[in-house]
């Protein structure tokens, strides 16, 4: 359960960072992990339905599920692959594309062996099929890791094959001890979803600070400092909107030549010799 929320955590913030960053290899991830997301949902459903239901009721929704579960899988031992060419930027092509193609064709069989014939022999040959399609591909990113152009997308790759590599022991351990499996696979979700929800972290936060900050309305108080008076700061912030003295003249219904004194005035104060020179100094206190 701890490893499906944060899975969704995981893919709200996929989806959020999609919208920020319109990147196709976010995109796939997305999808991909949806996948895996899903696959764990609808395996706690069925262990929820062997606690809930007996006889024809619960063999029926266990069915169904296997039968999701088993399309979800067929589906990402192709997908997988053809996410990770994409991510090192390698063609999807034969003989790889119809090796993989094979290799989902013949985990689909092997899932409805299992259901049907109820053997243990197939279920192992799943995992280990399943095992060997991610191995592959996290083997071809190791080799090809200089090639993702992405910086996020390389460092993500970098530590989920370092998570990977740790985990070795409890996949091992998941081939040898099927009880284990679920709490393995689990865990394995879990530190997946973990490492990759640093990063987008990580990403909201380089996107955060690249941001051109808005900056708050000048303040009477903020330029205490010059001395500045009430109807000075007025021209100021006329002067700011880019009005000419002419034309500051006619909004403060004074005359041009005491608005020529004011911006004399204002000048002195805060030591500067033209517009410009004063535009840039308030910048310092918006």
């Amino acid at each position: 359960m701890l490893a499906f929320a944060l899975g969704s955590m995981t893919l709200a913030l996929a989806i959020v960072y999609r919208l920020a960053k319109r990147q196709r290899w976010i995109t796939l991830f997305i999808v991909c992990h949806a996948s895996l997301l899903g696959c764990m949902m609808l395996l706690a459903l069925q262990v929820l339905s062997d606690l809930f239901f007996v006889g024809l009721a619960a063999l029926v929704i266990s069915t169904v599920i296997s039968a999701v579960v088993i399309g979800a899988m067929s589906f990402l031992i192709v997908f997988v692959p053809f996410f990770t060419s994409w991510v090192i930027a390698h063609p999807w092509r034969n003989p790889y594309k119809g090796l993989f193609y094979s290799l989902a064709a013949i985990y689909l069989v092997l899932g409805v062996l299992r259901e049907t014939l109820a053997l243990r022999y197939f279920d192992h040959a799943m995992v280990a099929l399943f095992v060997f399609v991610v191995g592959f591909c996290l083997t071809v990113v190791l080799k090809n890791i200089n090639s993702i152009e992405n910086k996020t997308a390389r460092t993500s790759a970098i530590v989920i094959l370092i998570v990977s590599a740790a985990m070795v022991p409890a996949i091992v351990l998941a081939l040898i001890i099927p009880a284990l499996r679920p709490l393995l696979l689990g865990i394995y979700f879990l530190a997946l979803s973990i490492t990759v929800m640093t990063f987008l972290y990580m990403e909201f936060g380089r996107i955060s600070s690249t941001v051109p900050k808005r900056h708050e309305a000048l303040s009477y108080a903020s330029l205490s400092a010059y001395h500045i008076t009430e109807r000075e700061f007025e021209v100021i912030t006329l002067i700011s909107e880019g009005l000419t003295n002419k034309e500051m003249a006619a909004h403060l219904g004074i005359s041009a030549n005491t608005v020529n004194n004011h911006v004399a005035n204002i000048f002195s104060k805060t030591k500067v010799r033209s517009r410009i020179d004063l535009l840039n100094l308030l910048k310092q206190n918006w």
